[in-house]
């Protein structure tokens, strides 16, 4: 009796299909979906990178120079060397100064000139005996290449943190002592050094209070409440819940460092009319995100109704030749059966009988089709002639319809695929959205009493980039 499962393979794959994708939205199943924010729902992991407005905080780092000339001017002149045996004094004039983004850094470059006196102690006071670029009130002669690096850590309440260090203070333009003849710049590097490295602390306390991202991320998960449109024609909404927030690092975006935060959220796809906005204040943010990845669910109720009207019109009517004679359905109905599937089918023909079919439902990621695991069936009329029919073929047919009974499913997934990715990308108010489908699969597929429930769910990544104005002093 092969033709058992050629049948149900040839007809249940139409049924299914017909069942999964061309169901209409009704008012019944809208009122069976998922409300948002319900404790069942998986939680997802998501994240939200906001650039650190570097433009303030390269004015202030370039300014460093500055202060420092002013320092040197009317403060603590001579810079003690060594044991004590020599003294410095130094000038600086006005420099050529640009900052670059290189990551998760903000670098900032000068070209300092300047000019130096040379001192030593004799008769216990402080004698100058050489100089260089003094003599050169604008310019000087000598001139230093020094780049200082700031690094950037999460502080508390989406606060911003700058730590500043010494890259590199080179020499680019000698500066020759006179009398001695020898180039001060080596040792004038070495000086300016310790005093960047003297300052830079205070620099980045001030930077500090220049940076604050807590509005920008107010903004962005107040915008994360809304409900975002996923497909107009069939009205399906994605509300992703978020309901904790946590330090995710500094990392680039675009070239520039920006501070990242994870969400965790509940996301759920609901169906019919625009869902209402949650309103809940932006939490503090935790210390650790652990990203497990944006996990969707897609839960769907056709009434029974109408999926039992779906499958007579797929299957009624269908009739094969066995050779001798032929088959016609003229009867089929769902049944449930907990966590498996049952079809009742009623033939006519050579052989009027009523056959129960069950199974467990499985997915095949492989190969994007439904199986049916652990599948039997009985014939509902007992008779001599179905009894010695099941008596020497119900295990060879029970195998063939466990082998052969599938459902691809592989188009409606990649159009499902689509439209979630579609709709995970998009122009938001403050930034981008980005997002990723890894894996789509059926979760469960059940019959009930009143309906059929079928959910599906998704693997993926999602983030939100903001623009780089979000957080703009």
């Amino acid at each position: 009796m092969p033709f058992l499962s050629q049948l149900m393979k040839r007809h249940l794959i139409r049924w299914c299909a017909v069942i999964l994708l061309a169901t209409p939205i009704t008012s019944a199943m809208a009122a069976g979906r998922q409300p948002p924010g319900q404790a069942g729902t998986q939680p997802s992991a998501m994240t939200i990178h906001i650039p650190i407005p570097v433009t303030p905080l390269a004015e202030l780092y370039g300014n460093i120079h500055q202060q420092l000339a002013t320092h040197r001017s009317h403060g603590r002149e001579w810079v003690t060397l060594g044991g004590g045996s020599g003294f410095l004094k130094y000038r600086l004039w006005p420099d050529e100064q640009g900052s670059t983004t290189a990551g998760d850094r903000l670098l900032s470059h000068s070209t300092v000139p300047f000019g130096v006196e040379y001192a030593k102690q004799i008769k216990g006071s402080i004698t100058k005996i050489a100089e260089c670029g003094l003599r050169d009130a604008s310019t000087g002669t000598g001139r230093l290449s020094v780049t200082v690096a700031t690094m950037f850590k999460q502080g508390r309440s989406y606060t911003v943190l700058p730590a500043s260090q010494v890259s590199a203070v080179q020499s680019a333009q000698s500066c020759v002592l006179s009398e001695q003849g020898v180039d001060a710049s080596p040792l004038m590097a070495q000086v300016y050094k310790s005093d960047l490295l003297e300052i830079l602390p205070s620099v980045d306390r001030k930077a500090a209070s220049l940076v604050t991202l807590k509005p920008a991320v107010t903004r962005i998960w107040n915008e994360l409440q809304e409900p975002l449109l996923l497909d107009e024609t069939e009205q399906l909404w994605l509300v992703l819940n978020p309901e904790t927030t946590a330090a995710a690092g500094v990392e680039p975006l675009s070239g520039s460092p920006a501070s990242g935060y994870g969400v965790i959220a509940r996301p759920s796809v609901v169906r019919g009319a625009k869902p209402t906005a949650r309103h809940l204040p932006l939490p503090e943010p935790q210390n650790q995100f652990h990203n497990d990845g944006f996990h969707v669910d897609f839960a769907l109720q056709v009434p029974i109704e109408e999926a039992n009207q779906r499958l007579r019109e797929a299957v009624i009517g269908q009739e094969w030749s066995l050779g001798v004679g032929t088959i016609k359905i003229v009867g089929a109905t769902l049944y449930p059966l907990g966590h498996q599937v049952g079809v009742e089918l009623i033939l006519r023909g050579l052989l009027p009988l009523t056959l129960r079919l069950k199974g467990t439902p499985a997915y095949d990621e492989s190969a994007q089709r439904i199986l049916f695991r652990e599948v039997d069936y009985t014939i509902k009329e007992r008779t001599p002639a179905t009894d010695l029919a099941e008596e020497w073929l119900h295990e060879p047919l029970r195998q063939e319809l466990a082998g052969r009974l599938t459902l691809p499913i592989r188009e409606e997934l990649d159009l499902m695929r689509q439209a979630l990715e579609k709709g995970l990308n998009r122009e938001l108010a403050g930034g981008r959205l980005h997002g990723t489908v890894r894996h789509l699969s059926l979760d469960d597929l059940a019959v009930q009493a009143t309906s059929l429930s079928v959910r599906f769910n998704t693997e993926g990544t999602l983030r939100y980039d903001a623009r780089a104005d979000v957080a703009a002093p």
